[in-house]
This record gives structure tokens, C-alpha cells and sequence, in this order.
């Protein structure tokens, strides 16, 4: 449920670790707005309404074994409005879904890679690629849940060996949040 032992984290040591493995070539949002490519996507999930939860049943240690219960990650949940993730393997959606708290339906395409987005209290508008730079543009909401999914045959890093940057963002190129994820290949 908690660290150990008492400490201050500013990260979780697998935020870290992500941190680590960043793209190097990175650009102002502005400029993958400007001149990077237009990604299509699809809204599989939109409730303008909805508003997150301070704290969910399952989180409690009592569900799961605690998988859901420790302390930091809650956090860091709360502290971030962007979440992506793949389509592959069911432990992993199940961990996702309960950490995010937000069902939705994954398709499992056989012929491509989908990538899912988790993005609350925006409305996401365009997504747009350059090198291993996603940019999600959005107006800022109080409210509201939208989960969109890109393909990765979309997508075409500079650095494969690196992650891909994801960055929510304003029409006005302003960063709202961001996230890592590696890049798989479809």
C-alpha cells in the first residue's frame, strides 16, 4: 500500500525508467503542429459528462489482492489526465483498465496495432506525428472522458529504439500533459 519505507518520490522508479529511454530528436509541440503529419484516429469512448472519481471500490486492498491499493501509483494517476496503451494480453488490459478506472472495448485487430488513448477532461480534436513525437490537441474540460485509438502503421519514428513521446496539448501548442509508451511494431 506504501513505499517501504518513509520517502519523498517525485517519480515512480518505472516513470523513471521510461524517462530513461525518452526520445532524444524532440520538437515544440508547435512545430509537430505545424508541420508534422495529420494521424486519423477513432473515438471508441466519448462521455462529456463523466467526472473522475476521488477513489474507486476496487483500489480498496481488499480487491485483488492490493493489486490496485498502492499508494504512489494512485497518485500518479491522479496526477495525469493522458494514458495510453496496446492491445495486447489480457493481464495487461486488466491492470490498465482497473488503474485508469475507465471500461472501454479493445478490439484485438489481427491485420494492425491499435494504440488507445485514455484522455479525461479534454475534447480531443486532431492528433498529429513527427519523428517519435505524438501530439494530442484538445480543449480543456472539467469534465468528460474520451478514448481514442490511432494505428501504429500511422506512425513512424525517428528512433525505434526509443519511446514514443506523447504530449496533450492546446490548439495553441500549449502542454497539458504527456506520456511514454514504447513503440510496437504493427
Amino acid at each position: 500500500m506504501e513505499p517501504p519505507e518513509p520517502v519523498t518520490m517525485q517519480a515512480l522508479p518505472e516513470e523513471e525508467e521510461l524517462a530513461r529511454h525518452a526520445p532524444t530528436k524532440v520538437v515544440p509541440i508547435r512545430d509537430v503542429i505545424k508541420k508534422g503529419r495529420l494521424i486519423p484516429f477513432r473515438t471508441i469512448r466519448q462521455d462529456a459528462d463523466y467526472v473522475r472519481p476521488v477513489y474507486e471500490e476496487h483500489w480498496h486492498s481488499t480487491y485483488w489482492g492490493g493489486r490496485w491499493s498502492y499508494v504512489p501509483t494512485r497518485i500518479h494517476y491522479a496526477l495525469h489526465r493522458l494514458f495510453p496503451t496496446y492491445d495486447i494480453g489480457i493481464s495487461g488490459e486488466l491492470t490498465f483498465k482497473g488503474n485508469v478506472g475507465v471500461p472501454f472495448p479493445m478490439f484485438q485487430n489481427e491485420t494492425d496495432l491499435d494504440l488507445y488513448l485514455v484522455v479525461f477532461q479534454t475534447s480531443v480534436f486532431r492528433l498529429y506525428t513527427a519523428g517519435n513525437q505524438i501530439v494530442v490537441v484538445g480543449a480543456p474540460r472539467r469534465t468528460g472522458v474520451e478514448v481514442v485509438v490511432l494505428k501504429t502503421s500511422d506512425l513512424r519514428p525517428a528512433e525505434r529504439d526509443r519511446l514514443l513521446s506523447i504530449q496533450l496539448a492546446t490548439p495553441a501548442g500549449d502542454e497539458l500533459d504527456y506520456a511514454y509508451i514504447a513503440y510496437m511494431e504493427p
